[in-house]
C-alpha cells in the first residue's frame, strides 16, 4: 500500500509539478522577451532597456534551486 502510493507520487505527481513549474518559467521568459521587443520598438537606448528589464523582473531575488531544495 505504501509502495503503491510512493510510486504514484513519483510517476504522476512529481512530473506534473515539474511541468507546471517549467510552464510558469516559460511564460515569464516569453513576457520578458516581449517587454524587451516593445521597448526596443520605442527606440530606447540599450542601457535603459536593460535597467528596466532588471527592475521589472518577477524572478529577481528568487533562487529556484533554493526553493526546490528547501525542506518543509
Amino acid at each position: 500500500m505504501i509502495l503503491r502510493s510512493l510510486l504514484k507520487f513519483l510517476f504522476f505527481h512529481i512530473p506534473r509539478i515539474a511541468f507546471q513549474i517549467a510552464g510558469i518559467l516559460r511564460a515569464i521568459k516569453r513576457g520578458k522577451r516581449a517587454f524587451r521587443k516593445g521597448l526596443e520598438s520605442e527606440g530606447l537606448p540599450k542601457e535603459i532597456i536593460e535597467e528596466l528589464i532588471k527592475d521589472f523582473d518577477p524572478l529577481e531575488g528568487i533562487d529556484l534551486k533554493e526553493l526546490i531544495n528547501r525542506k518543509i
